[in-house]
């Protein structure tokens, strides 16, 4: 039994351990340094614009799986609003939610020169403000 167990548990150890090679396709899986998806990993604040209004927007991992959440909040204004997404090398894309079960919002940007800027919209895209954030500037 054992002889017919171990050419199997070697040729599937093997297909691992060549799918983890750079060039193969779970290449574009890997994390670039400097990437908004490197910096992530970390807790990270980002302060900057959204539409007209100054914003202050925290993000962290997931526990325990995969993605990123967080809050914002609007200067001025009491309420934090949540979010919840994914980011992918320097793409960011985040639904929001004021009670934490339905979704108000969508946040679809990118991540470049140190600023994340992108397109924030409501979920039937009738109203958008372009948003403008960095890494703890006011």
């Amino acid at each position: 039994m054992l002889k017919l167990l171990l050419p199997l548990f070697l040729l599937i150890f093997t297909a691992q351990v060549e799918a983890q090679q750079p060039g193969d396709a779970t290449a574009a899986t890997m994390v670039v340094p400097g990437s908004l998806q490197d910096i992530v990993r970390k807790p990270l604040v980002l302060r900057g614009t959204l539409g007209g209004d100054k914003i202050q927007l925290s993000l962290r991992p997931k526990v325990d799986e995969d993605g990123l959440e967080g809050q914002y909040f609007v200067f001025g204004q009491g309420s934090q609003i949540l979010l919840a997404g994914e980011v992918d090398q320097n793409d960011l894309v985040m639904e929001e939610s004021h009670n934490g079960k339905d979704v108000s919002g969508q946040w679809e940007g990118s991540f470049k020169n140190g600023v994340l800027s992108g397109t924030w919209s409501t979920l039937d895209g009738s109203v958008t403000k372009p948003f403008s954030l960095k890494a703890g500037v006011q």
